[in-house]
């Protein structure tokens, strides 16, 4: 290796910071919408994006291309499949009918739970 001028090195080092620097902005940039959405959908866009870019084979050439993961993310953040993921949630949560999370009986009376169901509303 020749001889390098210490002035020449910190340049490279400098301009090689400000690609990363401007990469990263981009990624950044192109994954923005899947963060900005608000509440259950904002999270469920966020939860898959994660996920296709865990599953997918090659996700760090993904992260290269910009059109790719441009997709990604428009598949992701689509608001009529956020929708529908929102209901298909919902229903899980109350197929069982009744008051969703308290079919365990764990948290009702004791009284409740032994099958008396005149026990609400009584003093003793």
């Amino acid at each position: 290796m020749a001889f390098e001028y210490p002035s020449t090195i910190t340049a490279r080092k400098k301009k090689k910071k400000a690609e990363k620097k401007k990469k990263e902005e981009e990624i950044s940039k192109t994954l923005s919408p899947a963060f900005e959405k608000k509440g259950m959908k904002g999270e469920i866009a966020a939860i898959q994006l994660e996920d296709a870019l865990i599953r997918t084979k090659g996700s760090d050439k993904i992260l290269k291309d910009k059109n790719k993961l441009k997709k990604i993310v428009d598949a992701a953040t689509d608001d009529n499949q956020l929708e529908s993921t929102e209901r298909k949630m919902s229903r899980d949560v109350f197929r069982g009918g009744g008051r969703a999370m308290y079919k365990s009986g764990m948290r009702v009376c004791k009284l409740a739970m032994k099958g008396k169901g005149r026990a609400y509303g009584k003093n003793s």
